[in-house]
């Protein structure tokens, strides 16, 4: 009966990943066991949350970042609620494939995300206020993305927005990730490495309030994490 009312409710997609961790957990989860690691990067993948990161936990991606736990769960929200992503692209698929795990990095889990979707809902974008719709088609490129796991099972890092192919007739002008989404929304934000203009809006958006960050505050970053960039620097 207890079984019956924790499923009462979920979606089968929700059920289905939910059972997945637990058999993770159940076999008992290694850094060596490869085939454990790849569900539990796949439970991940398509349902994350904030109970599966380490409080040591690093986010990166090519121009933003290192986010820490509590920072990154803070910028997540403020693009994930009312009038959020899920609004503004209702249809969206990721359609994430190549899970495999790294033979030189233990615990490290590779794969690709190919997304699609439309802009049919509005946006609330955390800095220009409400974006309207325009029915504009998001083809996102290829993109690399990887979870490392720590001995508990739990997230320690994860790395986005590394296109792989930027001639693959994408919509977002070979974007990834976040600023591939902003461009289809007319958003057109400059994710080069070095880009001195994006660093320039790094460094003064420490300084503004209600501004989503770029990254932490070196001082509230785990002792692990010491590469010393920050954001687009090079």
């Amino acid at each position: 009966m207890a079984v019956k009312r924790v499923m009462h409710g979920m979606t089968t997609s929700t059920l289905l990943v939910s059972l997945l961790l637990i058999a993770t957990y159940v076999k008992g989860f290694t850094l060596s066991n490869e085939e454990l690691l790849i569900q539990r990067a796949k439970a991940y993948a398509a349902n994350p949350t904030p109970d599966d990161l380490a409080d040591d936990f690093i986010f990166r991606g090519p121009v933003i970042g290192p986010l820490n736990k509590a920072d990154f769960c803070a910028t997540l929200s403020s693009v994930g609620g009312q009038n959020g992503i899920k609004d503004a692209f209702p249809d969206l698929q990721v359609n994430q494939f190549g899970f495999s795990t790294d033979p030189t990095e233990p615990g490290r889990v590779w794969y690709m995300e190919r997304p699609r979707g439309t802009f049919t809902g509005p946006f609330d974008h955390p800095v220009v206020g409400t974006i309207d719709p325009t029915g504009a088609k998001y083809i996102g490129p290829p993109e690399t993305r990887s979870i490392l796991f720590d001995e508990e099972g739990k997230v320690k890092y994860q790395s986005v927005g590394y296109v792989a192919d930027r001639f693959t007739g994408d919509t977002t002008g070979g974007r990834g990730a976040v600023f591939g989404l902003y461009y289809v929304m007319g958003q057109v934000l400059d994710a080069t490495v070095g880009s001195p203009l994006t660093i320039a809006l790094q460094r003064i958006s420490e300084y503004l309030p209600d501004v989503p960050q770029s990254y932490s505050k070196r001082k509230d970053l785990p002792k692990w994490w010491t590469d010393e960039r920050m954001g687009a620097d090079k």
